[in-house]
């Protein structure tokens, strides 16, 4: 069921084939336990106590994730009576049965994330980085407010080298501005000061905090983003419940002035086989937009050529208008 889902609902590939994987698994641990037609042959319906027994909540779902929530639910429950009754014809087929169990907690905590999907996040367009360093002297948070006057719908706080005390007040103040103006608010690495200012989520590289343990941190309510270089990061990111993945650099940025250039190839794969929201970043400007956006991109992440602008909001608001030409 929660494969079906994985393909048909959400178009993802990469958890429809882990889920196709791990039913295959499935498979063959039942295969180790030496039984075969006389299964089905053993089957009494009729005689089955069961059968007329049901709970008015398995009647009826709410939604798509009511369904696939009961289903991970029902996996974990079945494999841990396959795991306690082969303890009697066959140990291997238990342990197996017992780690396909334990991957489905993992699962479950994974697509927890985006069950359902935050709304505003999937309508988001725009992603602004503000950084002091690149803001021309100019107070941060009165450049995301205008930033957001433009048209950014999400802000990230980006201070790669600021003290946690000072980082946590300028945070502070941003977060204030961002649900003032209903932008989204994402921390840059920090997810202990995500949490502590009550921010959208937290934004992490690959060096940074792993995904799996920010979304441990800030459960499943929270937006976790990844930033990502490869097809395979993004596979890694999405299994480990990353909400959105940042795709780049694109070009060259000053922001990772240490990470080589994917180019738009690998914003071609995100637009065919990345389910969740992604953001081409890296370089992005009035420039290059036209041409990332026609290799499938439809949000773009923007630093240096809207923060750094004379007119800040002006500069956002051209980028809005460039995307919505492809939305």
């Amino acid at each position: 069921m929660v494969e079906d889902c994985a393909r048909f609902t959400w178009n993802d590939p990469i958890w429809s084939g882990k889920l196709k994987e791990l039913r295959h698994r499935l498979t063959q641990a039942v295969g180790g336990l030496g039984v075969g037609p006389e299964l089905i042959a053993s089957r009494d319906t009729p005689g089955d106590v069961g059968t007329g027994q049901s709970a008015e909540s398995e009647r009826r779902r709410a939604d798509v994730a009511a369904v696939v929530t009961a289903n991970l639910k029902r996996a974990q429950e079945a494999l841990r009576v396959l795991e306690e009754y082969s303890k009697l014809v066959s140990e291997p087929a238990g342990q197996a049965f017992k780690q396909i169990r334990y991957e489905l907690y993992t699962i479950e905590a994974a697509l927890a994330a985006r069950l359902p999907a935050p709304e505003r996040l999937a309508s988001a367009r725009l992603y602004v980085l503000v950084t002091s360093s690149m803001a021309n002297g100019r107070d941060p948070v009165d450049v995301a407010r205008q930033a957001i006057a433009g048209g950014a719908d999400a802000i990230q706080l980006r201070e790669k080298e600021m003290p946690d005390g000072r980082y946590l007040e300028l945070a502070r103040r941003m977060r204030s501005v961002c649900r003032e103006l209903g932008a989204l608010f994402i921390v840059n690495d920090r997810a202990h000061v995500a949490q502590l200012v009550d921010a959208d989520g937290v934004h992490v590289g690959q060096d940074d905090l792993p995904a799996a343990e920010a979304r441990r941190l800030l459960g499943s309510g929270r937006i976790v983003g990844v930033s990502t270089h490869s097809p395979a990061q993004a596979e890694r990111a999405i299994l480990d419940g990353a909400s959105y993945v940042g795709v780049g650099p694109v070009n060259a940025t000053p922001t990772k002035p240490t990470t080589e250039p994917v180019g738009l190839e690998y914003v071609r794969y995100a637009a065919e086989n990345i389910a969740i929201p992604f953001f081409a970043i890296g370089g992005v400007s009035a420039r290059t937009a036209d041409d990332i956006l026609r290799a499938g991109a439809r949000r773009l992440a923007v630093c240096s050529a809207i923060i750094s602008a004379d007119d800040v909001a002006a500069a956002a608001s051209e980028m809005k208008t460039i995307i919505g030409k492809y939305a």
